[in-house]
């Protein structure tokens, strides 16, 4: 199969060279062989892989031997996808965080289907087996043996063995395609097993400390707060106890607790948080849940993390003996203490280069987490060049969705390459005494992070040597506009790239924080998380700016707006006192003959630490700041319509129940009077039949992240409606996700929508003021209660602040109540025919309020129609009209976002829920987006009440209304659509009995 070591001739492939703006330059392809005139011939892809210094050659690989190769195919059109990266990441652009939703990148950039098709048949016709292709539109797996990969694509393969034990195979020469279809692919990934990605942590200072096996019990709660938690005093004892081998170590001086590394970052007591944001943790390790359990119970936060599987996961147990699963407890306990209201998904794979590629696309295609901490990586030289360009496309894929993807930028300083694993002083990689910087921190789709040293305070810290940085042999950014433009570190220099004009070298890193050993991070990792440790390196440092942008993604000001995603250019435009700026120093870590001291850090951007460490308050506020609001719309008022309803297969194909965590997409535009453009949002009211179990409603735009909201709750066999405000996706659907475990069938009846096309209403806020009570004969002559199959025809010009002439519409609250047997409302403009839509479903007893939002007839009346056979009484409250004049405020669509949440103290100050009888006031001026708004609206949740109550949402520094938004009995949850006035920046809520539990979500604002 090989050939012996005599008989060949290794190749070192130069660096390419990025002849494109914030691109990888395409590799030269060679032909193999002269080819016919017109006929392009067989090319090689690429370039053979790097086989790292020290490597013993082994015996050949079995011609059996399986392989699992992802070759990799161009976009359709590269300039095409770097211009749309570039807009929806640059602040001013129209395109501004205009994201691509799940599953849109394959539609829009992915490779044109005849080029799937001839790669397919070519790559079919030389006995490879191949597989679907991915959802990113750009990969096809692979599935085939070391001697047909051979012979399909030209090469010969050896088998080597690494100095720490690790054995694998690499092909000799890059992989070779017929002439048209190598212009096809971008790479072949996964002919090469030897080298992988390697974890960047610098190991421990001194000897772990054994604490006492209870420590793990520590009661925990849930947190939504912005809190930075303390560390336990039983592990601060633990490191300020000295015994042999173990020097004592304080907090700030020794090592850095996350509520101490918060308050130098400026990131503690994160202010105006909102809904915790998911964060995606890359590990081609398995790790010890019980790790994270003892540093959580230490700190007494409950972050959720779970485990996402790729390739079948990493095979290696994780051991306090082989250090496997350090890395990744470093990094999910670093987060877990500076964002403790986040959600962790570990996305683990097997440590190859197809299969840690494969881990990216994973992350990136599933598209659940829109912060993505990395701690692997290797040196550019020593990275194979398809890994990079399949790599970098996914990091472009992340850009166009609103991904943040944050990298160490390595340990090694500037020479890259250097390891020395096994401390005998010969380096482990090729190329160690060069010039690099680490992949895929050089990438310019990724936040690289370099290190720092930091003794007691931001005014006192250096950079720490190991810190990667330098100029990237791969990437080129533009040099006019690009978000480096005008920021050169000292010793930069374009030979290491050879730029295209208008063009300049990728510079690593952009920005820095604690990475000294010295100066670490506590982590528990051993013996079920007995052991602790003082751990350093970059990969400490990347998750803390992990921790920061996922600050920033749940700040209310951000939630409302959308993800930061890609940050540099907004990064890079922040003012100098966003930064810590680092000054002293230099990252030349092997300190070897010219190079010695040549990446100086120095005032502002340097190639030692980047832009600085974090002023994180600063950052989080810019980058929020840079986000505009979302566009202005008015209110277009329909009569009711039924636009879905999976009982008779309207609206969806079928006639089954939804499924429990199961999504209906419905399309709302171009339905039920919605027209195809200009919608931003819909108003119809939702209604739960059915369920078989109990659950709740997500409503949310297609293509965006599933939210941590609600819309409303139903317990099993209940029927339960709600008024829904919900953002329309970009194709013009929304997505209704039962969260329950049972089945449920959905109606939705359409009322309404906002557009950004003239003609219009805008919104005044008003009240909440009582226009109808009928057992009081308020708004209609005498108490009786409305007769089964009768209509209360209420006049609503001229009433609670409406006025009489040029309102439009209408926003009441309309409560049912005392009914003698089931039944449901019809809401519906006077003079109108009566429409089947239903806006609140009843029970025999039952007090149910709804929100109604619906067109004033032209009498100045609607009607409110009992369609039950029993007699009930109504309840009305006016919220606010629409008019086609210009006093009133305009519509932006935002979240869904949660506000307020007492069971976890989110929104407030403690986890004690409201009582009955004193306001709970929620502070909605984020300084930013809210702090101009003259109403917002919220989807209301009321849960665990003690007793049968009601609930009242009104503006501040108001008189409490004779209102009501929320009825309940003992230990119901019940859920309302809110639009109230905001007065000083703020809302109160009142319970008028007992004890409830609020919640409140966001799904837009007017101003």
């Amino acid at each position: 199969m090989g050939r012996t070591a005599r008989e060949k001739a290794f190749r070192w492939g130069a660096a390419t060279v990025a002849a494109l703006a914030v691109t990888t330059a395409a590799v030269p392809a060679s032909a193999a062989t002269a080819a016919p005139t017109g006929d392009p011939g067989p090319k090689r892809v690429g370039s053979a892989p790097k086989v790292p210094r020290g490597a013993v050659r082994t015996a050949d690989p079995a011609p059996s031997e399986a392989l699992e190769l992802s070759v990799v195919l161009e976009p359709r059109d590269p300039a095409a996808l770097r211009r749309f990266v570039s807009e929806v990441s640059t602040p001013g652009s129209p395109r501004y965080h205009q994201y691509l939703g799940t599953g849109e990148f394959a539609q829009v950039f992915g490779a044109e289907p005849q080029a799937v098709e001839r790669v397919r048949a070519e790559l079919s016709a030389k006995g490879l087996t191949v597989g679907a292709l991915e959802s990113d539109g750009l990969t096809l797996p692979v599935t085939t043996t070391v001697a047909k990969a051979a012979k399909a694509f030209g090469t010969e393969f050896d088998g080597y063995q690494l100095r720490n034990g690790r054995a694998g195979l690499v092909n000799t020469v890059a992989p070779q395609f017929g002439g048209r279809t190598a212009e096809d692919v971008r790479g072949v990934v996964g002919l090469s097993t030897l080298s992988s990605y390697e974890p960047r942590n610098t190991g421990t200072k001194g000897k772990p400390r054994k604490a006492s096996a209870g420590t793990g019990t520590v009661a925990r709660q849930p947190r939504l707060t912005g809190t930075t938690p303390t560390m336990c005093t039983e592990i601060r004892d633990l490191y300020a106890t000295a015994t042999p081998g173990m020097p004592a170590a304080y907090d700030g001086q020794d090592y850095w607790s996350a509520k101490s590394l918060a308050a130098q970052y400026n990131m503690a007591n994160q202010p105006n948080v909102q809904t915790g944001t998911t964060i995606a943790v890359y590990s081609l390790e398995n790790y010890d849940i019980r790790d994270i359990n003892s540093y959580q119970a230490c700190h007494k936060t409950k972050v959720p993390v779970s485990s996402v599987r790729v390739n079948g996961g990493p095979t290696e147990p994780a051991s306090y003996e082989s250090g496997v699963g350090l890395e990744t407890a470093l990094d999910v306990e670093t987060i877990a203490g500076l964002v403790p209201q986040s959600k962790i998904l570990v996305y683990q794979a097997p440590n190859t280069w197809n299969d840690g590629t494969a881990l990216f696309r994973r992350i990136v295609s599933d598209n659940r987490a829109k912060v993505v901490s990395v701690s692997w990586g290797s040196c550019e030289m020593n990275t194979p060049t398809e890994v990079i360009d399949a790599e970098n496309l996914a990091f472009q894929q992340a850009t166009a969705q609103g991904q943040s993807v944050v990298v160490a930028s390595g340990d090694s300083g500037s020479t890259g390459c250097y390891s020395d694993y096994d401390g005998n002083g010969v380096p482990d990689q090729p190329n160690a005494d060069q010039l690099v910087a680490d992949f895929p921190a050089a990438s310019p789709f990724v936040l690289g992070v370099g290190g720092t040293t930091m003794r007691g305070s931001v005014a006192n810290q250096t950079t720490w040597k190991g810190s990667g940085g330098g100029v990237s042999r791969h990437f080129a950014v533009d040099s006019s506009t690009g978000f480096q433009a005008g920021r050169t570190g000292a010793g930069y220099s374009d030979t290491f790239c050879s730029p295209a004009a208008g063009t300049a070298c990728r510079q690593v890193p952009d920005v820095s924080a604690v990475g000294d050993q010295a100066t670490g991070y506590p982590v528990a990792f051993g013996e079920g998380g007995q052991y602790w440790w003082i751990i350093g390196g970059t990969s400490g440092a990347a998750p803390v700016w992990s921790a920061l942008l996922a600050q920033a993604d749940q700040d209310l000001a951000c939630q409302a707006n959308g993800a930061v995603g890609y940050v540099h250019p907004a990064l890079y435009k922040l003012p100098a006192t966003a930064f810590r700026d680092v000054t002293t120093g230099d990252n030349n870590l092997t300190a070897s003959g010219n190079y010695s001291g040549l990446y100086k850090a120095g005032a502002g951007y340097d190639l030692a630490t980047g832009l600085g460490s974090p002023n994180g308050r600063e950052i989080v506020t810019g980058l929020c700041k840079a986000v505009a609001p979302s566009p202005a719309a008015t209110f277009n008022a329909l009569p009711p319509a039924r636009i879905l309803d999976t009982r008779y297969g309207i609206g969806r194909a079928g006639t089954s129940p939804v499924a429990g965590n199961a999504t209906v997409k419905l399309k709302v535009t171009g339905v039920g009077g919605v027209p195809e453009t200009g919608v931003t949002s819909v108003v119809m009211n939702v209604t739960a039949a059915s369920p078989t179990a109990a659950g709740f409603l997500i409503a949310y735009p297609t293509g965006t992240t599933r939210p941590n909201s609600s819309n409303m709750n139903w317990l099993k066999g209940q029927i339960v409606p709600n008024l829904v405000t919900v953002p329309v996706g970009k194709d013009g659907s929304v997505d209704l996700f039962n969260a329950g475990s049972g089945t449920t069938h959905f109606i939705a009846d359409i009322s309404g929508y906002y557009s950004t096309e003239a003609g219009g209403g805008t919104y005044v806020p008003k009240g909440p003021a009582r226009i109808l009570d009928t057992r009081y004969g308020v708004g209609r002559a005498g108490t009786s209660p409305v007769a089964g199959k009768g209509t209360v025809s209420l006049t609503v010009a001229g009433a609670g602040g409406v006025p009489a002439t040029g309102a439009t519409a209408v926003v009441l609250n309309v409560t049912a109540t005392a009914p003698q047997s089931g039944g449901h409302l019809i809401a519906y403009p006077s003079g109108t025919p009566q429409p089947t839509a239903s806006n609140i479903n009843w029970q025999t007893g039952q007090t149910r309020p709804n929100m109604v939002v619906l067109p004033i007839g032209a009498d100045g009346k609607v009607n409110l129609y009992n369609a039950g056979t029993g007699t009930v009484h109504f309840i009305a409250d006016v919220f606010g009209y629409f008019t086609a004049g210009g006093e009133g405020s305009s519509f932006h669509s935002a979240g869904p976002a949660r506000l307020l949440d007492t069971r976890y103290a989110l929104g407030t100050s403690s986890t004690a829920p409201l009582k009955g009888g004193t306001n709970l006031v929620l502070n909605l001026n984020d300084g930013h987006t809210l702090a101009k708004a003259k109403a917002v609206v919220l989807n209301v949740t009321a849960t665990a009440p003690t007793s049968g109550g009601f609930l009242t949402v009104w503006p501040d520094g108001t008189t409490l209304p004779n209102a009501s938004n929320l009825n309940w009995t003992a230990g119901q949850t019940t859920a309302n659509l809110v639009t109230v006035p905001v007065v000083n920046g703020k809302i109160d809520f009142r319970a008028n009995s007992g004890t409830v539990h609020v919640i409140a979500d966001l799904f837009g604002y007017y101003s």
